[in-house]
């Protein structure tokens, strides 16, 4: 599972702007001006239940544990987007 430590990782990576909704943490990633992703980030939930970001970053649970664990770079993860065709 994901925790609140893996998100803030991965929104640091990809270079996320912040986004603070009704007291909630979210990330917004932007490229070339245009939104391609959005994730929340659980303020009550330090060990776990962050399991929605892989869905939400389009990629599989190994892909995103490699980006939260610096395997996987912000180019790689922007390729995978463009193979997708998600970007």
């Amino acid at each position: 599972m994901f925790t609140q430590d893996d998100a803030e990782a991965i929104a640091k990576k990809l270079h996320c702007t912040p986004d603070e909704r009704k007291g909630h943490k979210y990330y917004e990633l932007f490229v070339h001006g245009r939104l391609v992703t959005s994730f929340g980030v659980r303020r009550a939930s330090k060990e776990k239940g962050h399991g929605h970001l892989p869905h939400a970053l389009h990629i599989t649970q190994k892909q995103c544990r490699d980006l939260s664990n610096c395997p996987l770079s912000e180019d790689e993860y922007l390729q995978i987007l463009r193979d997708k065709n998600q970007l």
